[in-house]
């Protein structure tokens, strides 16, 4: 059976028992409002876009919904390259929300997987486990098991929360949150299956040893777990339990992971052995041009040794590499897909990290001596191109990137290579590995080695871009650990960590939130029945699309607090309707106040949190700041603040009792009123990036997305996907387009609520890796832009006014950044530009028309002073270095001794130029090549030691290396190089004549 083949069996399967089929979610994970969920890097199960189905936020259609998921499990980096792990997987799901429960899921899995119109595997080849307490879904598979005359006892084993409980361990330490049991479904692989008396101890030995593969599990989600931090400053401590409660209603999750499934259907042990992965290991076969046969015994050995260490040898799996290349350049093709770049932290710091150790894989075990990690990437568009879309859709992307991460990569692994093996040559060299001969490192030494410095750990990484579990699997082939805690304090001295917040990223909402906003919605539809009420009273309404000014009732508050609890003086509030936009896609929130009875409350930031949208305030200089303590206040909710997650009390926290005054805000009707000026500068530069987005896409090519953005009053920045700086021409051609389409004054229109499929049909271009709702709001340029945006906009182009590109640079590898100024800031920009050109024109004695001209002249004028001087100054030093020398005298002007059979010629120059004195003294030593010529170069407090010993010199053991090293320590300075040319460097002139001096005495110890 193909992979194509059961992906098609099992929808079809869920889809003829009334489950409505679901795209799979992006692997950045949004869910299916859009919201990131910021606990996670990477969508790594079919249940994480649906969380707010679980938790009732949201209802879905149809209760009953079927996904093939894209997922990423980062934990699984190291043990890719096995037979059974992978980076990249997908995960065939079917999910109930309140529908059906343990009874009838279990029951149509037994049926997917044994029935012989589906799967067909034989029931006495599959076992389950069960969650130990969970009776009831015991007592569902032992009715299977009955009725196939398979003794249960034998194939379902109660297992504990580790392995049988979702999120594993839950059920004693949490996090809070929605959690059940869940039953693990297992096939036989090794020979005939386990008979007779068969218990739990030999199942769990035979699953260790690879004999049982796990390949289905069902999640019975149907309780809420709560409790608290131990340590809210100690994250890692964990949680206290403080209570399971049961769910308003009980769902399904149900995972089957689709490669393993394959491997058991096809009677493999290999999840490599078929055709999701065929394609892309023939492919890796074609470019190594036949010296390597996937599955053909490759192993390899890799000799090394050294100093006091005999030659030993590192075995090298070359079929392992191949999985791993395979793995990891399919997982970072889906990755850079779903618009994850590489880089240096979260999402990118892990894709930069599996592309880097697929090329040390492919480079060091299989030997690709050329790049070859985009064309690997073909044989994946080969295997999974024809379902996933975006593999062709984005094809120019993903090989640029990958093209340009090993290229930045080749540049520095083989140093950085070298350097780690001579420290592990050491290190087991202290072990006791000395013997004659080769030494296969399978074996265990006979001391277990030191582990490995973390201060070079981290040298590799800061200067050779080694990421630390590269390092570690390097060592770990010769039994070698590495010092993980002194790497992280090497990097925590090399780094300044800024670990400010603004108190905004821990607010969320409860429940009592959005009854409260549902309660005032609803009074304002009671006073006035034309105003529409959104249908879900759970989110705040946005009437900024609209109006910038607006009645609305406060329905929630609680006083800003810093790390330690402490009250900031600003409030954060909820109002059940609001003007003011909240950032979002790269749209900064809106400014403004908030005006009520007797006080006043400036609006400083928004976050959103759940639909609803919380304002940051301060009160307004001259007001009272609350309003008259009667009226208002009512109940306020604790759960507003985030520092109360764990659900207990204010004080258990730090926090102060609610100060009356802010509680008298709660029921409070407000005027809210956005700051104008400040909301049409960044609607502006918004429409501005849609254009921008667009020129670019016409001029670089449709390979062109957007890979991040900030839209703020004062300009705009857009990051997009493109290999290279683009040239002056590209830019002014893309300033032009944007300029015209202002000029054109095109309508801008919104259409609200655009079903995705017709809004994708029109040609709107959805950024990669963002997830939208079936129900989408388009924006609309004329016949030159269209994109999905939730943010505001001009309402025609003309008032973007001037449009003008700043800068235009890198802001990632395979990623540019354009910042751009919109209208009066453009044209501000612009006046200083003309005066700095008018101020340059007068310097030059010119003027503007011929500044250009100008400057030319000029450069060439300084070109020939600089030539004529270097001539005089090479006269010079010819000059000094080839005087006679003084034989056995000392002289702070130049000197020459015998040193032995050496000559050593010394000299001290002011202020010139090194690469001159260089030069000659290069020169000189040509012409008598048993002299040691040493040169000390004094200019602005900082000394140049220059060392060149001739051959004659070279032979009697001279080297200029060292030489120069220990002189340039006299003069609080330091260096090296070969041993015939080196170079050193001082900060103390003051010891040049003594440094120059010591040198005879360094020459002669070299000599011996």
């Amino acid at each position: 059976m193909t992979v194509r083949d059961l992906r098609e069996k099992y929808l079809a399967f869920f889809q003829s028992k009334q489950h409505d089929l679901f795209p799979s979610g992006s692997l950045v994970p949004y869910d299916v409002t859009g919201r990131l969920d910021e606990s996670l890097l990477f969508n790594g199960a079919g249940m994480v876009q649906f969380k707010p189905y679980f938790r009732g936020v949201v209802k879905p259609k149809n209760p009953r919904i079927t996904t093939v998921q894209k997922c990423v499990r980062t934990g699984d980096i190291e043990t890719a390259g096995d037979l059974t792990h992978l980076t990249f997987f997908e995960m065939l799901g079917n999910f109930s929300f309140g529908d059906y429960f343990k009874d009838v899921a279990i029951a149509y899995s037994w049926e997917f997987i044994t029935a012989a119109e589906w799967l067909g595997l034989d029931p006495n080849r599959v076992a389950v486990t069960v969650f130990e307490e969970d009776d009831e879904a015991y007592g569902e598979w032992e009715k299977h098991y009955r009725a196939e005359g398979i003794d249960p006892a034998s194939r379902i084993f109660r297992l504990g929360e580790e392995t049988n409980y979702w999120p594993a361990g839950a059920f004693s330490s949490g996090p809070p949150g929605p959690c059940g049991p869940n039953t693990e479904m297992f096939y036989w692989t090794s020979g005939d299956a386990p008979s007779g008396s068969y218990g739990k101890e030999q199942f769990v030995a035979d699953e260790a040893g690879g004999k049982w593969l796990e390949f289905w599990n069902d999640v019975f989600i149907q309780f809420e777990w709560q409790g608290s931090l131990r340590n809210p400053e100690r994250p890692g401590d964990g949680y206290v339990k403080e209570g399971m409660l049961p769910l308003p209603f009980q769902s399904v999750d149900t995972g089957m992971g689709l490669e393993r499934t394959i491997t058991v259907l096809n009677g493999k042990r290999d999840i490599y052995d078929n055709d999701a992965f065929a394609p892309i290991l023939r492919r890796i076969e074609a470019i190594l041009g036949g010296s390597f046969k996937y599955g053909a015994g490759n192993t390899v050995y890799e000799e090394t040794g050294g100093g006091s260490l005999q030659p030993f040898a590192v075995v090298l799996d070359r079929d392992s590499a191949a999985r791993v290349v395979a793995d990891h350049i399919r997982t970072a093709a889906f990755c850079i897909a779903d618009g994850i770049i590489p880089g240096n932290a979260g999402r990118g710091y892990v894709l930069r990290r599996l592309i880097r150790r697929a090329v040390l894989k492919g480079q060091r075990v299989l030997g690709f001596a050329q790049p070859f990690s985009h064309e690997v990437f073909e044989g994946v568009i080969e295997a999974m191109g024809g379902y996933y879309k975006e593999l062709s859709e984005r094809r120019d992307v993903i090989v640029e990137t990958l093209r340009n991460e090993e290229a930045l990569f080749r540049r520095t692994v083989h140093t950085g290579a070298s350097i780690l093996r001579s420290h592990i040559v050491d290190l087991v060299a202290e072990a006791g590995l000395k013997e004659e001969g080769s030494m296969l490192l399978s074996k265990p030494l006979p001391v277990k080695p030191r582990k490995l410095p973390g201060v070079v750990a981290f040298k590799l990484y800061d200067t050779f871009g080694f990421p630390l579990e590269v390092t570690q699997e390097l060592c770990a082939e010769a039994e070698i650990e590495v010092d993980t805690e002194g790497y992280e304090r090497a990097m925590h001295e090399a780094q300044e960590r800024s670990r400010g917040a603004s108190g905004m990223d821990t607010v969320y909402t409860s429940i009592s939130v959005k009854v409260a906003i549902g309660e005032a919605s609803a009074l304002v539809k009671a006073n006035d029945p034309s105003v529409a009420v959104d249908s879900h009273p759970t989110a705040t309404r946005f009437l900024g699309y609209e109006s910038l000014v607006a009645k609305a009732r406060i329905v929630e508050t609680r006083p800003q607090v810093d790390g330690a609890g402490q009250a900031t003086g600003e409030l954060l509030l909820a109002l059940d309707q609001t003007p003011f936009y909240a950032e979002s896609g790269g749209q900064v929130s809106d400014t403004g106040v908030l005006i009520g009875d007797g006080f006043e409350l400036k609006v400083v930031n928004l976050a959103r949190h759940d639909g609803v949208l919380v304002h940051r305030a301060e009160p307004v200089a001259g007001s009272s700041g609350t309003p008259p303590l009667q009226g208002g206040g009512g109940p306020v909710s604790p759960d507003l603040i985030g520092t109360n997650r764990g659900g207990g009390s204010d004080g258990e926290h730090g926090l102060k009792p609610m100060p009356p005054e802010v509680a008298a805000l709660v029921g409070q009707e407000v005027q809210a009123r956005v700051d104008a000026p400040r909301r049409r500068a960044t609607q502006r530069n918004h429409t501005a990036t849609h254009l921008l987005h667009a020129a670019l896409r016409q001029v670089l090519g449709k390979h062109v997305t957007q890979a991040g953005s900030y839209v703020g009053p004062d300009h705009l920045r857009f990051d997009f996907t493109h290999g290279k700086a683009m040239s002056p021409a590209e830019v002014a051609e893309v300033e032009r387009i944007v300029n015209a389409q202002a000029l054109e004054n095109l309508d801008v229109k919104t259409y609200p609520d655009l079903p995705l499929a017709e809004a994708k049909a029109r040609g709107a271009m959805a950024l990669f890796g963002e997830k939208y709702g079936e129900v989408v709001r388009m924006v609309e340029v004329g016949d030159f832009s269209r994109e999905l945006c939730g943010g505001t906009h001009v309402r025609t182009t003309g008032e973007i006014g001037l449009f003008k590109i700043r800068s235009e640079g890198s802001a990632a590898s395979g990623v540019r950044r354009i910042e751009a100024l919109t209208g009066e800031e453009a044209y501000a920009w612009v006046l200083e530009a003309d005066r700095r050109l008018h101020e340059a024109a007068g310097l030059l004695k010119s003027n503007p028309a011929e500044v250009v001209h100008s400057l030319g002249a000029l450069q060439e004028a300084l070109k020939e002073e600089r030539r004529r001087r270097e001539r005089a100054e090479a006269a010079l030093v010819r000059g000094s270095v080839t005087t006679q020398h003084i034989a056995g005298k000392a002289s702070i002007v130049a000197e020459t001794i015998l040193v032995g059979d050496v000559k050593l010629w010394t000299r001290k120059f002011q202020d010139l130029d090194p690469k001159t004195v260089a030069s000659a003294v290069d020169e000189r030593v040509a012409s008598d090549p048993s002299l040691v010529a040493l040169a000390a170069v004094v200019a602005d407090g900082k000394v140049q030691i220059i060392c060149k010993a001739g051959a004659g010199a070279l032979a009697k053991g001279v080297h200029a290396g060292r030489l120069v090293g220990e002189v340039a320590k006299i003069c609080g300075g330091g260096g090296g190089g070969r041993p015939d040319f080196a170079t050193a460097g001082g900060r103390l002139p003051e010891k040049v004549d003594e440094a120059l001096k010591a040198a005879a005495g360094v020459v002669r110890s070299q000599m011996g």
